[in-house]
């Protein structure tokens, strides 16, 4: 159970954060049920493989806010994260931002 402490600094967090690291799909619904409409207000989804990047896809999450490797597992994941810190600036700087696995898309 939760100190109204503790909820108000994952609120606090929650409405800051950029990117959101999902090991399955009920990390995926648990995170929403708790701070929903995240995946409205821009937050990127970074998944450990397809099924939770589908759980995402189903709640509405943009194919160009989820990343994911072509094969699960922990190194690949880490290289989701690294590709959605690079969207990130990327899109900072006005310049593309990576749809999900590598694809550039460029920002008009």
């Amino acid at each position: 159970v939760w100190t109204d402490q503790e909820k108000s600094l994952l609120t606090a967090a929650a409405t800051t954060t950029t990117i959101a690291c999902f090991a399955s799909p009920s990390g995926v619904n648990g995170w929403l049920q708790n701070f929903p409409n995240a995946q409205e207000k821009g937050v990127l989804a970074v998944c450990i493989g397809e099924t939770s990047a589908e759980a995402c896809r189903n709640l509405n999450w943009k194919e160009n806010s989820i990343f994911y490797p072509e094969k699960p597992g922990i190194d690949g994941w880490a290289q989701s994260v690294l590709d959605a810190l690079d969207s990130v600036e990327e899109k900072s700087s006005g310049n593309v931002v990576p749809a999900g696995r590598g694809d550039k898309v460029t920002l008009e």
